[in-house]
């Protein structure tokens, strides 16, 4: 569903970036928002700031929104659907300038018939929420000049854009957390489906994991599924029964969560906080809000400064943030040496997936000091080299 060059002032506009979120306003840990992740890249200055969101008239704005699951599935489109509700009452607007349609196939006819029907029914917004919509979305916005289109993880053009997450720091502190909790080297990680964000959130929970211990690894199993939980939960068992503790996971059921509570082990949630269903297991979990960058693609629309550049939002700006830390299982000195880890990351004193960097051969990924682009994160189709497992 599963990132990005103007980032730090484009971000700024709005007042302030590899795979489905809800919940975060009163259990994410949300650093202050102007604070920015120093391995977040720079963007060029816009022409002139756009205005603050109280000062715009959004009355004009009406949005069809493209999700592949239901509004409540636990997971990846709850978590775009409740960000983007959020975001509709922060800037003042009524219900009715929103249409989700959910469980929509994705790629196919229907899509594309109902893009269609969405803008017969006046919305002059469409957004894409989850990479499987990118077919519709590209082959819609060239045909509708006058309607605005935003795609998760898409291409851009005068009329459309991209919208992403810098998840990366988020799940390397969920790795970090999974490798101080576990009594042995080998953490495990289910996987739904070999796409570009799915893998770089492993690399960067591997990441993570490799921070707290040198000789940590991850062990991947792969789902082959976006939605499937007795194949979830048979990944799950397959990884504990090795006698691996600790599983990180990337999905929307509660399967994971479940097999690590009946094994004594431990896991990290994905898209919302689990900890209500398996608090013996989960230690936090990862969690969107998109608003940060539905707020600014809206303002644009609005204000008509229309922008085609991704738009994204990190740890610091509260996107990809954590769940509390579950202090009832996580020993005092473990919790302090996750905060200690999360606050140099938004300091900026710790910099995510910096060189040197090798992948699974041994290639040199990065050299000493480098970091990826935007574009490489996105594209991200290779593992680290403490990542067991194959990429089909």
């Amino acid at each position: 569903m599963k990132k990005w060059i103007a980032f730090l002032l484009a971000l700024a506009m709005v007042a302030c970036l590899f795979a489905g979120c809800g919940q975060t306003d009163d259990t994410a840990q949300t650093p202050a928002a102007d604070t920015p992740a120093a391995d977040t890249p720079a963007a060029d200055a816009p022409e002139e700031e756009a205005p603050a969101p109280e000062e715009v008239d959004y009355s004009t704005v009406k949005i069809g929104m493209l999700l592949s699951n239901t509004v409540t599935d636990g997971g990846w489109n709850q978590a775009m659907y409740d960000s983007m509700v959020k975001t509709v009452k922060q800037l003042g607007m009524s219900e009715d300038q929103l249409i989700p349609i959910e469980s929509l196939p994705e790629g196919g006819a229907e899509g594309d018939s109902t893009i269609v029907q969405l803008i017969d029914e006046g919305c002059n917004l469409i957004v894409g929420a989850s990479s499987g919509f990118v077919t519709n979305i590209n082959a819609a916005y060239a045909t509708y000049p006058d309607v605005y289109f935003a795609q998760f993880e898409g291409a851009s053009g005068d009329n459309y854009c991209p919208f992403s997450c810098y998840d990366i720091e988020a799940l390397f502190m969920c790795g970090y957390a999974a490798a101080l909790m576990s009594e042995v080297n080998e953490l495990g990680y289910v996987a739904p489906n070999p796409q570009t964000s799915v893998v770089r959130g492993i690399n960067a929970f591997a990441a993570g994991a490799k921070a707290a211990n040198p000789d940590a690894t991850v062990q991947v199993v792969w789902v082959n599924s976006w939605y499937d939980p007795a194949g979830e939960k048979e990944c799950a068992n397959t990884l504990l029964d090795t006698g691996i503790q600790c599983l990180g996971y990337n999905g929307s059921t509660t399967s994971v969560c479940q097999a690590a509570k009946e094994a004594g082990g431990y896991c990290t949630g994905y898209n919302i906080d689990m900890h209500d269903y398996a608090p013996e297991a989960v230690l936090t979990s990862f969690v969107w809000d998109w608003s940060p960058q539905f707020t600014q693609i809206i303002t644009q629309v609005a204000t008509d400064t229309w922008t085609s550049d991704l738009k994204i939002a990190n740890m610091a700006d509260g996107s990809a943030t954590l769940a509390p830390w579950n202090t009832d299982i996580m020993p005092e000195d473990v919790v302090a040496q996750c905060e200690q880890m999360y606050q140099s990351i938004i300091d900026g004193q710790t910099v995510v997936l910096a060189g040197p960097l090798y992948d699974q051969e041994g290639k040199e990924l990065l050299a000493e000091g480098e970091t990826f682009t935007i574009d490489e994160l996105i594209n991200c189709y290779w593992f680290l080299d403490n990542v067991l497992g194959d990429l089909p």
